[in-house]
């Protein structure tokens, strides 16, 4: 399995996230779980995605 930093290198290089400019410098938060409007963080941090984007309203994360 690949490291964390690894993954996160990877994603830099190759994904374009929604809503971000394609040449951004912005933080990646490396995703443990998802549930209802809670998102667990890898570090234990849990957020509440307030945005609802309508990727996450459509699909769902699991």
């Amino acid at each position: 399995m690949q490291s964390q930093n690894t993954l996160l290198k990877q994603d830099s290089h190759h994904v374009w996230h929604p809503y971000s400019a394609i040449h951004a410098d912005t933080p990646i938060y490396p995703v443990k779980s998802a549930q209802g409007v809670n998102i667990t963080l890898m570090d234990g941090r849990v957020l509440i995605d307030g945005m609802s984007s309508w990727w996450s309203a459509i699909h769902g994360y699991n």
